[in-house]
This record gives C-alpha cells, sequence and structure tokens, in this order.
C-alpha cells in the first residue's frame, strides 16, 4: 500500500524545457528548433554532472551555470558568444518567474488531496531559486510547506540517500511505503530506491538508461497524462 507520495520538482511537476526553450529562442534565435528537446537533456546532463562543484566550492554558482549552457551548446556545434552565454541564466530566471503547473499536475494533486494522501517535494537547487518556482507554481496549495524539502537548506543532495531518510521520517512512514516520482534516473531513481522507497521513473524526455545501470524503478512514465492516469487509476492509492 502505497502512503504518500513524494515528487521532484523540476521538469517533473512542470515541464521545465518550456521556460528552457523560451530563454533560447530569445538569445539564441539560430539554433534549430528541431534540435530543442536533445539541447535540453544535454542541458540537464551537464547541470546535473557539475551541481556538485558548487556545492563543494570548486566552482562558483555563476560557473556552473555559464558551463553548463556553453557545453551542451558546443554539442551541437553551436558556439556561442561569451557574453550572450552570461546573459543566457537572467533570460532562463525570468522565463522560470512565469511557470504554472501542466492541467495534468493540477489534477493530480487535487486527487490526491481528496484522497487524503500525504504529498510532498524532494528537490535539489538554492533555496531562494527553488522557493521562487514553487510560489510560481503555488504548490502551498496542496503541499504544506514543511513537506518540502530543498537540498541546499539541508546541506544533503540528491541522490544521497539519506535526503530519503529524512523525509520518511518527517513523514512518519516506513520507507516501503513511501512512492518517489521523478525523472532523473541518477537522482530520483538511484537515490529513491537507495532508501528503500517505491519510485516511478518519470522518463517524459525520452531519456536512455544511463551506461551501466538497470532498470530498477517500479514502474516507467512517458508523459503528463499517462502520470496522470496511473496516478488516478492506482489502486493502491484508494484510502
Amino acid at each position: 500500500m502505497i502512503q504518500a507520495i513524494v515528487f521532484d520538482l523540476d521538469d517533473t511537476l512542470y515541464a521545465q524545457q518550456e521556460p528552457f526553450a523560451q530563454a533560447i529562442k530569445q538569445l539564441f534565435p539560430t539554433f534549430p528548433a528541431e534540435k530543442m528537446q536533445a539541447l535540453f537533456i544535454q542541458f540537464r546532463y551537464y547541470s546535473d554532472l557539475h551541481y556538485m562543484k558548487s556545492i563543494s566550492g570548486e566552482w562558483s554558482l555563476e560557473k556552473m551555470r555559464h558551463e553548463r549552457i556553453r557545453l551542451a551548446l558546443e554539442d551541437f556545434d553551436f558556439y556561442a558568444v561569451t557574453d550572450d552565454l552570461t546573459k543566457f541564466q537572467a533570460a532562463y530566471d525570468e522565463a522560470l518567474n512565469q511557470i504554472s503547473l501542466p492541467t495534468e499536475t493540477r489534477e493530480i494533486l487535487a486527487f490526491l488531496t481528496q484522497q487524503k494522501m500525504p504529498i510532498a517535494v524532494i528537490t535539489n537547487g538554492p533555496v531562494i531559486r527553488q522557493n521562487q518556482k514553487i510560489n510560481a507554481l503555488q504548490l502551498q496549495k496542496w503541499i504544506k510547506s514543511e513537506n518540502i524539502f530543498i537540498s541546499d537548506a539541508l546541506q544533503i543532495q540528491k541522490p544521497d540517500p539519506e535526503i530519503f531518510h529524512l523525509m520518511a521520517e518527517k513523514l512518519a512512514l516506513p520507507a516501503d511505503t513511501i512512492l518517489y516520482i521523478g525523472d532523473s534516473f541518477e537522482n530520483d531513481v538511484v537515490g529513491a530506491k537507495s532508501a528503500g522507497w517505491q519510485v516511478w521513473w518519470f522518463n517524459h524526455q525520452g531519456r536512455e538508461l544511463p551506461a551501466g545501470q538497470s532498470a530498477i524503478y517500479d514502474l516507467e512514465i512517458n508523459s503528463f497524462p499517462q502520470l496522470k492516469e496511473q496516478l488516478l487509476n492506482e489502486k493502491k492509492l484508494q484510502r
């Protein structure tokens, strides 16, 4: 029986590619539109890859943000001038301030609330930036603020299982009764499984399994409508 559901934030509760694409079109209008999804996947790859460098102090947050977009663009032989690369984060931040929940996500959260299912969030990222997104999405309508864990506030980053253990303690539930839903295989699937949780890999970007990894998730979901359908029909959620 699933007794609580915990979500990742970025590219799980909302489609992060939309504000990303908006910023790309503004700063790099000649980048091929048909390669936008592939570019976004590379951007997320470099973001996850180098995020810990900004946490450890090896890189500043500004350097990490500059390098993740530079490296992603260069993977497609697109070489942008430094000034435009520097401007990208500001354009991306502005677009992120305008994000909203997909209809399917709103219906999911409303359904889970109606079912009296505890809902929570675990997200990696800077506190101020993640709180801005949470406020823009108006998540407080459905999720208690104390059930939203931001990695920088706790100084524990996914996939460290400790952040999942702390959430299980907060929810006062056994690990194997908690379902985690997230888009990152490395951070979400591996992290939650290491903590003994149930996991759905929300692979709506169509990523390949990382090299050397096996399908350790309980279910793979490939779209927002499919996620909604699966949750609304999940008999183990009926309380």
